[in-house]
Order: structure tokens, then sequence, then C-alpha cells
């Protein structure tokens, strides 16, 4: 099995149980899978404890050798665990937040704490706590948390126009456990997607069962669409022909919660023009890997059939990452090179720089 073939079968494995694969059980009994490649893929795309939570659920888990359903379970259990912590940290959060009368809208991770979400979403890996908050409250909000023993991260090596320009404040720190919130001041650095996506989009008050809260989640369509904005075009994935699986598994789950409900016509319509092609390729991609047929009412942009193939064979063949090497190199860094005039000339920048070094942080 070569790494397009472990791809395959990894998210053959992770797709909805609502979409058949007869031959998977005999794939998996059968002592051919590569097992250490394909479980370096799956917590290389954070996806490990998804991958024992899908097989139970399609009744394929007792199919694996022992060690492997040994690593799946402890992995899950303890993925589970720390969702559990952030969940009782989240309601406390965003209680703090109701008593200075601020009813937070939750963002990405976040939503998938909740009971109820799609089917999965208990098994998702979560980063952090995005919370999005009118920008005039932002500043009290975050001096509330402080207040709580909550520190602000370490941003020096961030040019000081860059911390201005961006969608949250500095991330909060959690003195004793593993929590981090963002508080957002809009849900992406571009300000005009951002727009487009915060103009149409609807909210839905949350009323937890024993948890005095109040707090807000954005409609299905916006969570697709800030799935798609946030993970291919924000984190620059679509620009260098890359996949971030945890996210697409997620918008492929979101998808089949909300059935066959959803306008793709108007979904579309709040995308910018140029992000529209990109959004093709992403369903396309969902079609390849998780089975998930493309929306037949939606219309493929001219190219986007091309740009996929093209995506898939950077994305899963050696000789094509090679080929493709001077155009990624040059997307990935050029912007840093264009930028270092502007850093040579910011104040004490180096004495920043070798400071963050010194503590082990990625510039």
């Amino acid at each position: 099995m070569d790494h397009a073939g472990q791809i395959r079968f990894l998210c053959r494995c992770l797709a909805p149980a609502t979409i058949a694969d007869p031959c998977l059980a005999d794939l998996l009994s059968g002592g051919e899978v590569p097992w250490p490649q394909v479980l370096w893929l799956a917590g290389n795309h954070l996806v490990t404890p998804s991958l024992g939570g899908a097989l139970r659920r399609r009744g394929l888990f007792e199919a694996l050798p022992g060690d492997i359903r040994e690593y799946l379970d402890a992995i899950r259990e303890l993925n589970r665990e720390r969702n559990r912590i952030l969940y009782d940290e989240l309601i406390a959060v965003a209680q703090l937040l109701n008593h200075i009368d601020v009813e937070p809208i939750l963002l990405k991770g976040a939503i998938a704490l909740l009971p109820d979400q799609y089917l999965g979403a208990e098994d998702r890996v979560i980063g952090d706590l995005d919370l999005l908050l009118p920008v005039d409250r932002i500043d009290e909000a975050s001096e509330a948390l402080r207040k709580t023993g909550y520190r602000v991260a370490s941003l020096e090596h961030v040019l000081p126009g860059d911390r201005k320009r961006h969608h949250h404040v500095p991330p909060l720190l959690h003195p004793e456990l593993p929590v981090a919130i963002e508080l957002h001041k809009r849900m992406l650095f571009d300000e005009r997607a951002a727009a487009r996506l915060r103009a149409r989009m609807d909210e839905t008050s949350l009323v937890l069962p024993g948890a005095d809260v109040r707090m807000c989640v954005p409609d299905l369509a916006t969570r697709l669409l800030h799935n798609f904005l946030h993970n291919q075009i924000q984190d620059r994935n679509h620009a260098l022909f890359s996949m971030n699986h945890r996210q697409l598994l997620e918008f492929v789950q979101l998808r089949e919660s909300g059935g066959s409900g959803l306008d793709w016509g108007s979904l579309v319509e709040r995308l910018r023009p140029g992000h529209r092609r990109a959004f093709a390729v992403y369903l396309l991609a969902a079609e390849h890997w998780y089975g998930q047929p493309y929306p037949p009412e939606l219309a493929c942009p001219a190219g986007s059939g091309l740009m996929f193939m093209v995506f898939l064979r950077v994305q899963s063949r050696r000789d094509w990452r090679r080929a493709f090497a001077p155009y990624l190199f040059a997307r990935q860094h050029l912007p840093r090179l264009l930028n270092l005039p502007l850093r040579l000339l910011t104040p004490g920048w180096f004495v920043l720089k070798y400071r963050a070094l010194l503590r082990g942080e990625k510039l």
C-alpha cells in the first residue's frame, strides 16, 4: 500500500457510517494494512480519536489487531478526558462572561464540545476555545478572565502591526489546566471575507441542561463556510495543495448532520468570487476521500476538476511534490521575504526574536 493508498484507507475508515463500504471489513482483517504508517498519518492529521470512534460506530472495531485496538482506545479516552476539561471550563468562562452581560458565540471546536452535535463530535481533537464577542466588549471580557488567573500568551516575536490587524486578541492561558481561550473580534483574518460571512449568519441561543449559561452557535451553513475558509484560505492549504483531514472530516460530518436541507446556491453566494473555485475543490476532496457526493444542484466552476486532479497528485505522489517544490516553497516563504525590510526597520526585533528562540517558540 503506497502513500496514496494509505490516505485512502484512513479516509475510508473515518467516513460516516451512512456511507457504505462492504469491502472495508475484509481489508481490516486481511493483515495487509501497514498500521504504523496509517497511524502516523492519523496522528499527523489529528484524527486518531476519530478513527477509533468511526470504526466502533460501523461495527468494525473488533476486526482490528489487538494492539491497534488498545492503542486507539487509549488515545480516544485521553482525548475525551481532555474534552471534558475543556467543556467544564467553557461553561465556567461563559458564566463569567454572562455576569458582565456578554453572550459569546462559539466557533469551531468549542461547538463540538456541546451535546447533540454531529455524529463523532465527541472525538474531535480541540486545540483551544474560540469565542466571538462584540468588538467593544473584548477588552472588558479579557480583563475579567485575567482577574480569575488567566494570563496573556507571549507574542513578543509578532510585529505590533500584525497584532493590531489580527482577528482575535492574544490567547489567554489557564494557570493550571491545558486550556487556551481566543476572544475573536471577527471570524477570519480577512476582513472582507469575515464581513460576508457574518452578514448573513443566523445565531441560535443555547440552553444547556444543568448549566445556567447563555451562549450562541452559528447556523450550519456558516459553520461549513467558516470551516472551509479557515482551513483552506486563511491557513493557506489551498494555495499549498495541502489538506487538513481533521477539518475536512468535520466538514463532511457537519454536512451529514444537516441532511439535504442546505441551500447550496445561497451558501456559495456568501463567498468572495475568488474563493468559489477553491470551495468546489474542497467539495471534490470530500467526494474523493469520504464518498460524500458533490451537490448535484451546485455547478462546478470551470477548471475545478483539473485543479483537484493536480491537488490530488501533489498530495499523493512524490514525483509531483518534487516537481512542484519550487512553487510551494515560493508560496510558503515569499510573503516572509517580502516582509523582511519592514522587520529590519522594526526597533528591537532581533532582541525579541532571540528571546523567543531561547524559550523554544516557533517563529
